[in-house]
């Protein structure tokens, strides 16, 4: 075997190796738990003394919690609440951004506290949370990427389309073109 043919028989067997070793980690297609689908994680973590504590199940953010989401550049608007949150089996608060905030027609989930031991953990709600909890209500459409594509995302996909028709347009002419000469 020549140098060459093992050197890249070798770069494709590491390849093979670190996309198995990476896949592993994938959720499972469709989990609406997986982290992406979910929540992000903020990285802001502070001690969870009895105070803080106290305050998040009175209703009330605590200014350390404040302090570290708007250090971060985060939002975090006036008239917001709280709430005793908690999905299959999670154990936290959510923040809610009130009605006419930030362009949310309603009350909506924003950040979740999370309590793990000694720790609260701030994480942000994702999008495809709002689409999947909202869309039907809001458009009166059942499926979830329809309503996506064609009303939240509507101007974006419109874009897409007519860059799409453009190349293809392109392409038509310049192969018309090759033919005639």
């Amino acid at each position: 075997m020549k140098a060459l043919t093992a050197s890249a028989l070798m770069f494709v067997i590491l390849l093979g190796a670190l996309f198995i070793y990476v896949a592993e980690d994938i959720p499972a297609f469709g989990d609406p738990y997986s982290p992406a689908n979910r929540w992000v994680n903020l990285s802001i973590g502070i001690d969870a003394r009895s105070h803080v504590v106290e305050s998040l199940n009175h209703g009330v953010v605590p200014d350390i919690l404040v302090r570290e989401i708007k250090n971060r550049g985060l939002p975090l608007p006036e008239g917001y609440k709280v709430e005793r949150g908690g999905e299959e089996g999670w154990k936290g608060w959510d923040i809610l951004i009130p009605k006419g905030e930030m362009f949310y027609p309603n009350l909506e989930k924003y950040y979740f506290i999370m309590n793990e031991g000694n720790r609260l953990w701030i994480y942000r709600y994702s999008v495809p949370v709002r689409w999947e909890e909202r869309c039907e209500e809001e458009i009166g459409v059942p499926n979830m990427v329809t309503a996506g594509l064609a009303d939240y995302r509507g101007y974006d996909t419109l874009g897409e389309t007519t860059v799409i028709f453009t190349a293809g347009v392109s392409v038509i002419l310049l192969l018309r073109r090759r033919g005639k000469l």
